[in-house]
């Protein structure tokens, strides 16, 4: 069979079945909707805190105004008693309280070191970084003008009062790429590759599970998988990941307004050549189990482990054991993440990702030799075995 009746048969064939369809094409929609859903606020925002204010002045009320005039923080109650709001911790009902001391208007008027307890719940230790750092930011902007007229009242240099006037940070922390600072602008990018590569991989592994299944592949007649049969077959399923990633960079990103377009051309390029990956290792996989339901169980298990092994949430070269940084080499989606991380987000050149590039190529070159030996081996397994049935079975087979 040739390369264009091959492609017409597999992709009608992952159209057509029950169990390649939905992970194949909705699967992509599904996840299109539901998997940003939770990221949506992009940081922490609104964290109920309880303010316990042992000064009782206009300074300490002030404080707490402007921390709940701050988008990170609301204040929900103030006491004059920490007690009173550690049952409301526990309870998970506030995730904070700030402890404002007796002592702290007149601390801040006479210049004297001062400042607040910030107590939080250590299970959830970005809520109470967020709450930490807000505190501290908005202290240090509460503080500074009385501060500044305490320096003038003391007759110091004009050079300290101005700097002690100014709310301002010293530094400003501005990302390059990540410009919101967000979870969703983070998470959801680096995870398209990995939603891409499982989804499909589950839909291709369920087709070819089904035709192993039967005894029987529509693409090699009397169980001769030929070179263009096999190319027809790795041309449709690359053609349907190509797709799936091109939905996803160009329309995913955008409707949710995530970082994109950094070097749009090479990014559709190189997830040409992810998609070939792709659909290489699916039918790598799909030989290898050769049954119809158990992708669903075996790929989807896997899952986890792969966005860490990529290497984009935290480096392998020093949090990883060699083994694991061996196995990561020869994953698809350990180079294709960085790859369409450092093009589509980042507008990185094709001389800065020729390394993942190249690497990439490297395991997709490898995968695709080997899913053509599996291939070839599957097709014309069920026929012998049919056969060696049919002579058993012959009256004259045991003369």
């Amino acid at each position: 069979m040739t390369i264009w009746p091959a492609f017409k048969l597999s992709l009608l064939g992952v159209l057509s079945d029950k169990a390649a369809m939905p992970p194949v094409l909705l699967g992509s929609l599904v996840y299109f909707f539901f998997y940003p859903l939770p990221y949506l606020p992009q940081g922490v925002q609104h964290i109920p805190v309880v303010v316990a204010d042992y000064d009782a002045t206009p300074l300490s009320r002030r404080l707490a105004r402007n921390l709940n005039a701050t988008r990170e923080l609301e204040v929900t109650g103030v006491t004059r008693d920490v007690s009173a709001a550690v049952p409301l911790l526990q309870r998970g009902e506030i995730g904070g309280i700030v402890a404002i001391p007796s002592s702290f208007n007149q601390d801040v008027a006479r210049g004297t070191p001062t400042g607040v307890t910030v107590m939080g719940n250590g299970a959830y230790i970005v809520v109470d970084s967020t709450i930490l750092t807000t505190t501290a930011q908005v202290l240090a902007a509460t503080a500074a003008a009385p501060l500044a007229a305490h320096f003038v009242q003391t007759g110091a240099p004009p050079a300290l009062v101005r700097r002690a006037s100014t709310t301002g940070p010293l530094l400003i922390h501005q990302p390059m790429f990540n410009t919101v600072q967000g979870y969703q602008s983070y998470v959801v990018p680096a995870s398209m590759s990995l939603v891409v590569h499982q989804l499909l991989i589950i839909g291709f592994c369920a087709l070819l599970g089904t035709w192993i299944e039967r005894g029987r592949w529509p693409v090699a007649p009397q169980g001769k998988l030929t070179i263009g049969a096999f190319t027809g077959v790795l041309t449709a399923f690359s053609l349907l990941a190509w797709c799936a990633t091109l939905f996803w960079i160009g329309f995913v990103f955008w409707f949710h307004d995530l970082p994109r377009g950094g070097n749009l051309g090479a990014a559709i390029v190189v997830g040409a050549l992810y998609s070939v990956a792709i659909a290489a290792l699916a039918v790598c996989l799909g030989c290898w189990i050769a049954d119809r339901e158990r992708p669903f169980q075996l790929i989807g298990a896997i899952s986890v482990p792969l966005p860490f092994l990529s290497g984009f949430a935290f480096p392998t070269e020093d949090s990883l054991p060699w083994p694991l940084r061996w196995l990561a080499q020869g994953l698809p989606t350990t180079h294709g993440i960085r790859a369409m991380l450092m093009l589509n987000q980042m507008g990185a050149s094709w001389h800065e990702t020729a390394p993942d590039i190249g690497r990439l190529l490297l395991v997709t070159s490898a995968y695709v030799g080997i899913a053509w030996w599996l291939a070839a081996r599957k097709a014309r397994a069920p026929e012998r075995a049919v056969a060696h049935i049919e002579l058993c079975g012959h009256p004259g087979a045991a003369r």
